[in-house]
C-alpha cells in the first residue's frame, strides 16, 4: 500500500474555497491539508507544504500586502516551491502572486483584460505538448466536443472566469500555454507550477454565485446603502460565509441557495 500524499491548500478567503478541484485530488488519494489566512493562520514554510502546493483565489490584488501582509510570505513560498520542483497549481490570485513572485508583473485593475463568465482559450504550441495541461485541455475539448461545442479543431477551450487584475508580463523563465482573446496571459508553466488565470475549480454553485454577485452590483446605483448591504451579506451567507470551515466544494452552498 503507498502512503498518502499530502497537497498543501492556500485559501486566502472564505468564499473562494477548492471546490472541484478538492474533489478531485481526494479521489487521486491525496489528503489535504488546508492553510486559512482569512482566519489567520501563517502562511506555511517550504519543509511544510508535502507533496504538493495549491493556492487558491480570492477578491484581494496581489498588491494589497499593507492589508495582507501574508501575501509577502506567499510569494516568498512559491519561489522556494518552483526552486525545489514541488508540483504546484495556481488559480486567479494565486496565479498573479506567482508570476510577481518570479519576476513578472500584474496588472491591477487590469483594464481591457478582466472578465467574467465563459470565455475561449487559444491554447498554445507548447500547452498542447505540456505533460499536464496538454492533457487535461485534450480531455476537456473531447468533453466540450460531447456538449456540441466548437473547439476551433481542438486549439479553442471554453474556461470560467472570474478576475479584474491580470498578469501582464510573464516571468522570464515561464511558457505560456494559453491566452484568451481579452486576457493574453492565462495559462503558464514555470517548472512544475501551473498558473491558471480562470477557475478548473469552479463548481454551479460558485458561478452562481459570481453571476448574482455581478447583478447586485449593476443594480448597486439603484439602491439604498441599507439594501444594498443587506442584499451583499444575505448572498455571502448564501455563498458560504460564516459556514463550519472543511464543508466540501462551496461550504455547503448550492445554486437554489442564491437569490435571483
Amino acid at each position: 500500500m503507498t502512503d498518502m500524499l499530502t497537497i498543501t491548500v492556500i485559501e486566502p478567503e472564505e468564499l473562494a474555497p477548492v471546490g472541484r478541484l478538492g474533489e478531485w485530488l481526494f479521489a487521486e488519494g491525496a489528503a489535504l491539508r488546508m492553510v486559512r489566512p482569512w482566519q489567520g493562520e501563517a502562511i506555511p514554510t517550504l519543509e511544510e507544504v508535502g507533496d504538493g502546493l495549491v493556492v487558491l483565489g480570492g477578491s484581494m490584488s496581489a498588491h494589497d500586502e499593507a492589508d495582507h501582509p501574508w501575501l509577502a510570505d506567499l510569494r516568498e513560498l512559491l519561489r522556494g516551491v518552483v526552486a525545489d520542483n514541488i508540483p504546484a497549481i495556481a488559480i486567479c490570485l494565486g496565479a498573479q502572486v506567482a508570476a510577481e513572485a518570479l519576476g513578472g508583473t500584474t496588472a491591477v485593475p487590469a483594464l481591457g483584460n478582466d472578465e467574467v463568465g465563459v470565455v475561449e482559450l487559444t491554447i498554445t504550441p507548447a500547452g498542447e505538448s505540456d505533460p499536464v495541461f496538454g492533457q487535461v485541455a485534450a480531455e476537456a475539448v473531447r468533453a466540450a466536443h460531447r456538449a456540441g461545442i466548437s473547439t476551433s479543431d481542438g486549439t479553442r477551450l471554453p474556461v470560467i472566469v472570474s478576475h479584474y487584475d491580470a498578469v501582464t508580463h510573464l516571468p522570464e523563465a515561464a511558457t505560456l500555454l494559453a491566452s484568451s482573446d481579452r486576457s493574453p496571459v492565462h495559462t503558464w508553466r514555470a517548472g512544475r507550477l501551473l498558473a491558471f488565470q480562470h477557475h478548473p475549480e469552479s463548481d454551479p454553485a460558485r458561478v452562481a454565485y459570481w453571476r448574482t454577485r455581478d447583478a447586485l452590483n449593476e443594480q448597486a446605483g439603484t439602491m439604498d446603502t441599507a439594501s444594498l448591504k443587506a442584499a451583499r451579506d444575505a448572498l455571502e451567507v448564501a455563498a458560504g460565509k460564516n459556514a463550519a470551515p472543511g464543508a466540501a466544494g462551496t461550504h455547503g452552498a448550492t445554486a437554489a441557495d442564491l437569490p435571483e
